[in-house]
């Protein structure tokens, strides 16, 4: 079944959300199955994404341009090399929902529970809104 994902960093640069398409393979019953086969489908893509960079890396005048005009210039390299593990990057982003630090939309309905039964149709977007702390005095 294909699906959509998008993200939103409050207070960054409003720019239009891209939706990003991911397939599901398993059965999904609750939000919780969603967000392991989705971690699962996004640190396999790290992983080998990690194992394809080139030895050199160029950019041409026109990519020079586009990235000048977003205000960063980079080669598209990892700060990191290091493999990631599916593992705790699920148990991250499990607890990480628990604490409040990012918002879950189904098809602009928010999702509140890990384990509350999902009805997924074809094409439905989910979007992820990571939430920045406040700080300052009262």
């Amino acid at each position: 079944m294909r699906l959509f994902y998008q993200q939103k960093i409050i207070g960054k640069k409003s720019r239009k959300l891209q939706k990003i398409p991911f397939a599901i393979e398993e059965p999904v019953h609750t939000l919780k199955d969603l967000l392991m086969q989705l971690v699962t489908q996004e640190v396999h893509n790290y992983n080998e994404k990690a194992m394809d960079t080139p030895l050199h890396m160029y950019i041409t005048d026109q990519q020079l341009e586009d990235a000048a005009q977003h205000g960063k210039v980079h080669f598209g390299e990892k700060k990191s090399p290091s493999v990631q593990s599916v593992d705790q990057a699920i148990s991250t982003v499990l607890q990480a929902f628990e604490d409040e630090l990012f918002l879950v939309l189904q098809n602009e309905e928010q999702l509140n529970s890990l384990i509350a039964p999902l009805a997924i149709r074809e094409d439905d977007v989910f979007t992820f809104i990571k939430l920045t702390m406040l700080a300052g005095r009262i």
